[in-house]
């Protein structure tokens, strides 16, 4: 698979909610960092975590609206839809709809993601989502991820 091609199985997926497929397009020490997510996302298992999350609240969709690629780094710019079906961070979501643009720059190992940064309007997105605060964690040294 080209680079490419392994970040779009991964948002296909993603699309089909799928998180064990997700996860295998993920290395095992893959490192994932989202400043619009709620928690720390340290291990895989976290960003495992995370997904069945936002799939048990949100009716979630990525878009790929433009994808370019440098030898194994590839960036895909999202638009991120989909009405609230459940309950996020203590909030009932039914009514809420998600709308906001994101870009995913992942470093590619082979046939999996290595590194993932998710780029949020993480202001629009929480305000959509009932207003939870993100768990940033820059302990991790965001220069230090690619």
């Amino acid at each position: 698979m080209t680079p490419k091609e392994v970040v779009t199985a991964f948002v296909d997926a993603h699309n089909a909610h799928d998180v064990e497929k997700m996860m295998t397009y993920l290395t095992d020490d893959s490192v994932m960092i989202d400043v619009a997510a709620p928690i720390p996302l340290d291990t895989k298992n976290d960003v495992r975590k995370l997904f069945n999350m936002i799939f048990s609240s949100i009716d979630i969709h990525f878009e790929i609206t433009g994808m370019i690629a440098e030898g194994n780094k590839v960036f895909a710019a999202l638009r991120t839809t989909g009405p609230g079906t459940g309950v996020w961070m203590g909030r009932d979501l039914k009514g809420a709809q998600c709308d906001v643009f994101e870009g995913m720059f992942c470093d590619i190992d082979g046939d999996q993601i290595k590194t993932t940064m998710f780029y949020s309007d993480t202001a629009t997105l929480s305000k959509q989502l009932g207003g939870y605060p993100p768990a940033i964690d820059m302990a991790k040294g965001v220069d230090n991820i690619m």
